[in-house]
């Protein structure tokens, strides 16, 4: 007599499943953990393999690149300002410094997938009690300045010898800025907010879209002004000009310079997949990328190793800044610095609009 396979039993797989997705969150840290450990690892052993070359880093240069990156933030920071005083939000810019600095504090230190851009649009509504508005404003300062990355890089790759990178990575930069600007032109337009909310009315989630509506309200109201855009633009060409500037600079103390033809874009692409959400404050992600598009412009991986852990270390001089201001802010008990003024929003045709945040 053939014994019959038995069949899964199938209580276990539920118990199995409903322990998963009771302990979710706990395991996507684990994994995401254990991926930023690999990458880390597999970085590092790159730059073990070049010790040469970590040995006759002009560490000089390093303090000046710091200083840049500096800069840069402090541009960044007026530029978020600019976006929230399209709607009425009179912020301090000392009060959006600190903020800003306090966001790259949470990023680096969080082990959740909250990030400082969460951070900064949480401190600015509970300042201000309008949520659509703080939050539209931090979205469009990052959107609008990783576009001008993207734009610095498919201008740049212009002037590339032909060959000298696969095409499709030019293609790639190319099409991350288009897709930018379409993204922009769409949300100015309130173009998007139509079939996203009728997306969430066929999928049961009808009470995100008066939220929805509300911040795509925020998002037009803070792009209305072609004033407003072309200051914000100048500022992100500035503060990308520092940042990109500060890289440069740790490269040359690192390795042998590299036309700005191929660096732009490169850098370009590494801080794109920096967003991809797979590790802890993109911890190995961005390491292994300037490994990777670095290398495509003819930088050694080791050399592109400690070009990344030298930019990491200074992302964690700022998050060191940010903590300083975050433990004095809580310390003090009071806002740290004047408090914000936030009026009703701005209505461009000259009436004012109360709408709930």
């Amino acid at each position: 007599m053939t014994k019959q396979p038995s069949r899964p039993n199938r209580s276990v797989l539920s118990a199995l499943l409903a322990l998963i997705s009771r302990h979710r969150d706990r395991l996507l840290l684990w994994l995401r953990l254990g991926i930023a450990a690999v990458l880390m690892a597999f970085v590092l052993s790159l730059v073990a393999t070049d010790l040469d070359t970590l040995r006759s880093v002009n560490w000089s240069l390093i303090p000046l690149a710091w200083a840049l990156t500096l800069l840069s933030t402090a541009v960044k920071a007026y530029r978020w300002g600019v976006f929230a005083r399209q709607s009425g939000l009179d912020i301090p810019f000392q009060r959006l410094l600190g903020t800003y600095f306090v966001g790259a504090f949470f990023s680096t230190v969080l082990p959740t997938s909250v990030g400082g851009d969460a951070v900064r649009a949480v401190d600015t509504a509970s300042a201000t009690g309008r949520t659509a508005d703080s939050t539209s404003s931090v979205l469009l300062e990052r959107g609008i300045g990783l576009l001008t990355v993207a734009g610095a890089g498919s201008l740049f790759a212009l002037f590339l010898e032909p060959g000298s990178v696969p095409l499709p990575f030019v293609l790639l930069v190319h099409g991350l800025f288009l897709g930018g600007v379409a993204g922009v032109i769409m949300l100015r337009q309130g173009w998007l907010f139509g079939p996203l909310a009728a997306l969430a009315e066929r999928l049961r989630l009808g009470k995100f879209v008066e939220k929805g509506r509300h911040l795509q309200d925020a998002f037009t109201e803070q792009l209305r002004s072609p004033g407003a855009l072309i200051q914000v633009v100048l500022l992100s060409i500035l503060a990308n000009a520092l940042t990109m500037g500060a890289t440069y600079l740790v490269l040359t103390a690192v390795t042998d310079p590299i036309p700005a033809s191929g660096f732009v874009p490169m850098i370009a692409l590494a801080t794109t997949a920096e967003l991809i959400p797979i590790s802890i404050a993109s911890l190995g992600v961005k390491e292994s990328a300037y490994v990777f598009f670095l290398g495509l412009v003819g930088v050694s991986s080791g050399a592109a190793g400690v070009i990344a852990i030298i930019m990491r270390v200074l992302t964690w001089g700022h998050a060191f800044v940010g903590g300083v201001v975050f433990l004095s802010r809580t310390l003090r008990r009071v806002p740290a610095e004047a408090p914000v003024v936030a009026g009703p929003p701005v209505d461009r045709s000259g009436v004012n609009r109360s709408r709930e945040k």
